[in-house]
């Protein structure tokens, strides 16, 4: 844990440097993930001649949005480079992990773990009331697998890195003791969050779901002192519910899924704990006194 977090204090950390890095890895990127789905529009103008031609594609609301996903968080993830370094002065590495290099194994290790885990509680849940869940099968389908492997991959990454890495560590000089430094860097994760439901239910599910894997996916960085398991379960998560099993409330509208539920389908914060331990103890799986010295860590 100490080896990973003391990273920060391998570079620059005056407050401006982290502002700076906040403003360009949010701020810049998203201006210009805009201006590239902007240009994706005028080249539909300029293929079709007609505006109706744009609100004429089947789903477009989707593809739109996964683009934009695929575009946004390449920006961020870029900037978030320029920011370690060259305004930090530290090297990338040291926000992923205290190893060497990246190390991919882990990343589909902690990505098949997670996938089979909610695969298996989803398909209980469904046998236990069929009712919940519409299955289908479009040509649409296979639009979606492909964006979605272009879009999460990036944005998970991205995220994991930034708040589980290159913001858990920042905030590791202020706040020296795990669980706190865990529950308030989760508190801000899940906050932005809020945004991606459509309705209020809907918001106050993702924000508390988030929360639960945002300080289950923080344990998992500080145990491991990194973050490439955490980033597989993140892409894992964010594919099945794309890809697999979604809501048209979840923010990324009607979704040509395998499956679909009419309302949030993991409203249940049980059922998340409970993956959230399997999870756990299938990754630690003799690790425990790892798993125990970040939880009993007193500086």
């Amino acid at each position: 844990m100490r080896n990973f977090l003391d990273n920060v204090y391998a570079g620059r950390n005056e407050p401006w440097r982290y502002i700076l890095t906040v403003l360009l890895s949010f701020v810049v990127s998203n201006v210009g993930a805009g201006f590239i789905v902007g240009l994706f529009l005028v080249a539909i103008l300029i293929i079709t001649g007609s505006v109706d031609a744009i609100e004429g594609i089947p789903g477009f609301s989707w593809p739109a949005l996964l683009i934009m996903v695929a575009a946004a968080f390449s920006a961020s993830m870029f900037f978030l480079y320029v920011g370690l370094k060259f305004i930090h002065k530290r090297d990338f590495i040291s926000a992923v992990n205290s190893r060497e290099g990246v190390d991919w194994r882990r990343i589909l290790r902690g990505g098949v773990v997670w996938f089979i885990i909610i695969g298996v509680l989803d398909l209980i849940s469904i046998i236990m009331d069929p009712s919940s869940v519409r299955f289908k099968f479009t040509q649409e389908f296979w639009w979606l697998l492909i964006l979605a492997l272009l879009a999460f991959p990036v944005q998970a990454s991205f995220e994991e890195i930034f708040f589980r890495g290159y913001l858990m560590q920042g905030m590791w000089m202020i706040i020296k003791r795990p669980i706190p430094l865990m529950i308030l860097n989760s508190l801000i994760f899940s906050i932005l969050h809020w945004w991606n439901g459509t309705t209020l239910t809907m918001s106050l599910s993702i924000t508390a779901s988030t929360f639960i894997i945002g300080l289950v996916l923080a344990l998992i960085t500080l145990t491991d002192d990194g973050v490439e398991l955490a980033m597989g379960v993140h892409i894992a998560n964010n594919l099945y519910v794309s890809v697999v099993h979604s809501s048209p409330e979840a923010g990324l509208g009607n979704l040509p899924s395998l499956m679909v539920s009419p309302s949030d389908p993991y409203t249940s914060p049980l059922a998340l704990i409970l993956a959230s331990v399997l999870l756990v103890a299938i990754l630690f799986r003799g690790r425990y006194r790892d798993l125990l010295a970040v939880l009993r860590y007193r500086g």
